[in-house]
């Protein structure tokens, strides 16, 4: 009983350890310091720490507080990927359609998204929906390519491709590509698009542009169902994120 006693402070005092290594080399990453960074990192992920591990992983691909060396890097992500870190599944991805570190394999690529989105990373989810209209390293279908940006909105507003999505979301219900065509919810998304991007001049202006080639083939009945609309999905991600 003495005996287990003593394990468990042991592994007690190794999870504090790692914990606080962790939220150092988070900091040091955070502000630039990549060799305090690094330093923090290696020891735990030499432990399988899978959140470690990510993070050299992007050290060794970008170089940042080591010499750039894109197959450590992958060897890295690996790691933190088999253990499930959705960041290190979409990294590996990406290296996997590039060719970064390893041998390009799009079916790799597309695998690893797959894992990527089912694990809630709503870039992936944007990235793997890309893969399915394009049919890269997986089956084209544009059913799963809808369903796999739409969950990218719905989940996460805060992903760096959401305006492409809106405008992904609006032309698959203009032209019914994987879905019946529904001119009301192409606004809609058009709709949100323009909303979300005055500082975005190229895509405010392909959602204006979207918008005006729609208005002249919609009544006003079906202009204000799709402002209804917008207001409600706007409304309702509020809610869900917060204010910004």
């Amino acid at each position: 009983m003495k005996r287990h006693s003593i394990l468990l402070l042991i592994a007690c005092s190794l999870v504090s350890q790692a914990r606080a290594g962790l939220l150092e080399g988070h900091e040091a990453f955070a502000v630039g310091d990549f060799d305090r960074a690094y330093a923090e990192f290696l020891p735990l992920a030499g432990r399988n720490n899978w959140i470690a591990a990510y993070y050299l992983g992007v050290m060794h691909m970008e170089g940042l507080g080591v010499a750039a060396n894109a197959e450590n890097g992958a060897r890295w992500l690996r790691r933190a990927a088999d253990s499930g870190h959705a960041g290190a599944q979409l990294r590996l991805a990406t290296a996997y359609e590039n060719g970064e570190g390893v041998a390009q394999d799009y079916r790799a690529a597309a695998r690893w998204m797959l894992e990527a989105a089912r694990g809630g990373n709503a870039d992936a989810q944007y990235y793997l929906g890309q893969y399915y209209r394009d049919g890269r390293g997986i089956v084209q279908d544009d059913a799963q390519a809808y369903e796999w940006i739409h969950r990218s909105v719905e989940y996460d507003i805060s992903h760096e491709r959401l305006l492409d999505a809106f405008l992904f979301l609006g032309a698959a219900w203009e032209w019914g590509r994987g879905l019946r065509q529904d001119l009301v919810e192409a606004y809609k998304w058009f709709s949100l698009a323009a909303s979300y991007s005055p500082n975005d001049a190229r895509l405010h202006d392909e959602a204006s542009r979207a918008l005006g080639a729609l208005r002249i083939r919609m009544n006003v009945a079906e202009l204000e169902e799709a402002g209804r609309r917008a207001y409600v999905w706007q409304q309702e991600s509020i809610r869900c994120t917060g204010p910004n």
